[in-house]
């Protein structure tokens, strides 16, 4: 890694005015992701943890705003592919440490959901989270990972007959893919009608894409996700 990339991507965060805590967890953190230093970024969520933030917080305040911010410095050019892999790896690390602590034991009463990135899709952090939020709240999720083959997808919802399948797309070109897999599920497993949430920046762009490709919720974020998905199954 470059260090001019470095110190061009470090510079807004240390321009920033002094902060509450949890916006210094995230400063510290995307300092660390940026940096690669991942021992560094290990340490700031072990402080966060025992300072009183909760894992939600962590992933909605911490991660979620520090890639986001790796992703737009990537789209300038201020940081390279290898920086955004390497930053993306070092989260899915930290989020896998957390997980390992605090998910491990719970067992989900709740709604079950199928969470998959579309055939060709590599970006599968955002998903996940929203998988982890809605364990915490007593979801049951299989988490799929990113560039499902569509026909595993449906063979898989069949047999699992979920109440919701996610789907997830960054780019543009994976979109067909997504509606690719919206048509096939809602064809290919007979009376099963789950519901259908999808995410990803070409969504977020605009949020008309999901219903038009047959989706039933769309979300902007993790956070987005889970709480339109909470409230869909409040009853």
């Amino acid at each position: 890694m470059s260090t001019a990339g470095i110190s061009t991507a470090r510079a807004p965060v240390r321009e920033r005015r002094a902060r509450p805590a949890r916006d210094d967890a995230a400063n510290q953190f995307l300092d660390a992701i940026i940096a690669g230093n991942r021992r560094r970024a290990f340490e700031v969520v072990d402080a966060a943890l025992h300072g009183g933030m909760d894992i939600r917080a962590l992933y909605l305040e911490v991660f979620q705003p520090a890639l986001r911010e790796v992703g737009r410095l990537w789209q300038q050019n201020r940081v390279t592919v290898a920086d955004e892999h390497l930053a993306t790896a070092i989260t899915q690390a930290a989020m896998a440490r957390l997980y390992e602590r605090l998910f491990a034991s719970a067992v989900g009463t709740g709604p079950l959901m199928v969470a998959a990135c579309a055939e060709g899709e590599r970006h599968e952090v955002g998903l996940r989270m929203v998988c982890d939020i809605l364990e915490l709240e007593g979801w049951d999720t299989v988490f799929l990972g990113a560039a499902v083959p569509t026909p595993d997808l449906v063979r898989l919802v069949c047999e699992r007959e979920p109440q919701v399948v996610a789907l997830s797309a960054s780019i543009g070109p994976n979109v067909p893919r997504v509606e690719e897999a919206i048509r096939a599920i809602r064809h290919g497993c007979g009376g099963s009608r789950p519901v259908i949430v999808v995410g990803g920046r070409p969504f977020a762009a605009d949020p008309e894409l999901g219903p038009r490709l047959g989706a039933d919720l769309t979300a902007t974020d993790a956070a987005q996700a889970a709480e339109r998905l909470k409230e869909r199954f409040a009853a």
